[in-house]
């Protein structure tokens, strides 16, 4: 490709990096960002894929060699979601922190990059909260653009987007003249314009490179795999057969114990020569999602309180009555306020809707607002019920790859994904009658969502489900479209 002729704008120079020495997250990472080219991060959650940014941006600083970013280059980066601490900021306020002067036409600028990501914004007064999802998800990318960078960091930018949000995206990319490093977990995303892919080999601590395009990388990764382990078992025969060799000269006398020696010499020689296999990613465990057993509706949903084209609320009637195994998937444009009206069915008890005595509800949200961020990842397991023991407990962790140290952190220090597989382990202990998801598979690592969609389609009770995943939605049986959007017609 003719842009790996394009000069070096970033180096990492043999990094080695750890947050302790339980977590060492690279080993002596060798790799260059070439100018103009479109790079994916992949690896499994946890792996250090958000640690690499900021090293790049040098909220991190490595403790062997060093990140080289050339001369005169500005780094800037597209966030998964706004900080919480900013959330009550006002439009003006938070993009006049992207400059570390006054920018006296900041008004100028940001209404030039609210077009480039199609977002109409007039009131610069309004505060962060009160955006949806997916308008603060182009706030977000508005807010790295603003600062003219050279090389752009998109850190899972399709959350909260739709089909037309994420075309929208993927055709800004493609017409985007600059360096993009861009960590996802939407792989039909990431193929449709990248160059190039960084794997975080999280065994080795190493950072591979691949070139061409995402599904061509992993292509490469399972061949190389398989080349690894053709060769080690050519060795593995030809050890044993020198082992034999030795076990039959050993006991002879003179020239054979000086062959038989010769041979261990050999295998040593080839146990040496072995080649270390990479282990693919870790995927979770197959699991179902336990429940006690309840006679009568669920859920009944009367009416249903949407964003009017003029972003006011409007009342709307919905006859909708959930019982065992009803699966019913809400369907409508951004901007009609989803989040905010799955979250007032979690607690529904008005007029409106009403979840029904007993009914145990799971809320899966796309900002992990239902996680304490303070909590401790095993409280936040234990405290889904009193009827679990530890070791069972223990297990679920285990099924969705929380282990270890991991357990002791607080949820914040989890990766997104992390915090993804954390939600889904939750609801298994606490047995709902009532999944309400909101986007389910934002942050999940594709290779886990086929083991998410089995259970989930398995799945006895109710469930209520926003999603933009087609792939993902077609995995479930029996499921009911519900369209809102032609309710504000």
């Amino acid at each position: 490709m003719s842009n790996q002729n394009n000069p070096v704008i970033l180096r990492f120079d043999n990094v080695s990096f750890a947050y302790d020495e339980k977590k060492v997250i690279l080993e002596y990472a060798d790799f260059s960002i070439r100018e103009n080219t479109k790079i994916t991060i992949m690896g499994q959650n946890g792996a250090g894929k958000s640690t690499i940014f900021k090293m790049i941006l040098g909220e991190l600083q490595p403790q062997v060699w060093k990140v080289v970013l050339a001369q005169g280059k500005k780094i800037a980066i597209a966030r998964q979601v706004i900080p919480r601490d900013q959330l009550d900021m006002t439009i003006s306020e938070w993009f006049a922190t992207a400059f570390d002067e006054k920018n006296y036409q900041l008004d100028r600028d940001m209404a030039k990059v609210f077009e480039e990501v199609s977002l109409p914004v007039s009131d610069y007064t309004k505060k962060l909260r009160d955006f949806s999802g997916w308008q603060q998800a182009r706030l977000l990318l508005a807010y790295a653009l603003i600062q003219d960078p050279d090389i752009l960091l998109l850190d899972e930018p399709t959350n909260n987007l739709d089909g037309d949000g994420i075309g929208n995206l993927i055709g800004f990319l493609l017409g985007y003249d600059k360096t993009v490093v861009v960590i996802s977990h939407d792989a039909d995303f990431l193929n449709m314009f990248t160059d190039w892919v960084l794997y975080l080999n999280v065994h080795m601590k190493k950072v591979e490179q691949y070139w061409w395009d995402y599904y061509d990388a992993v292509e490469q990764i399972a061949r190389q795999i398989e080349r690894d382990e053709m060769l080690n078992a050519r060795m593995e025969k030809e050890i044993q057969d020198k082992k034999d060799k030795v076990n039959f000269f050993a006991n002879k006398g003179g020239k054979m114990r000086k062959l038989a020696s010769k041979f261990r010499d050999d295998i040593e020689e080839a146990e040496e020569n072995k080649v270390e296999v990479r282990r693919d990613d870790k995927t979770i465990t197959n699991f179902e999602i336990p429940f006690e057993n309840l006679n009568g509706p669920i859920v009944t949903i009367n009416n249903v309180s949407l964003m009017g084209l003029d972003w006011t609320p409007v009342s709307h009637k919905l006859d909708l009555e959930l019982r065992k195994w009803d699966r019913v998937l809400l369907k409508w444009p951004n901007g009609i306020g989803k989040t905010t009206l799955l979250r007032r069915l979690v607690n529904a008890h008005d007029g409106d809707a009403t979840i029904h005595d007993w009914v145990r509800v799971w809320y899966y949200s796309q900002d992990f607002n239902a996680l304490d961020m303070d909590m401790v990842v095993w409280d936040a397991l234990r405290e889904m019920s009193d009827a679990i023991t530890d070791q069972d407990a223990y297990r679920v962790a285990a099924q969705f790859l929380l282990k270890g140290d991991i357990l002791k952190n607080t949820v914040s220090s989890l990766s997104e994904g992390q915090k993804g597989l954390l939600c889904y382990a939750r609801f298994v202990i606490q047995q709902p009658h009532l999944l309400i998801l909101d986007e389910p598979t934002n942050h999940i690592n594709f290779r886990h969502l086929p083991v998410i969609a089995e259970a989930i389609s398995k799945y006895k009770w109710a469930i209520i489900m926003v999603s933009h995943d087609q792939w993902f939605v077609d995995q479930l049986d029996d499921v009911k479209i519900v369209d809102l959007g032609r309710l504000r017609k």
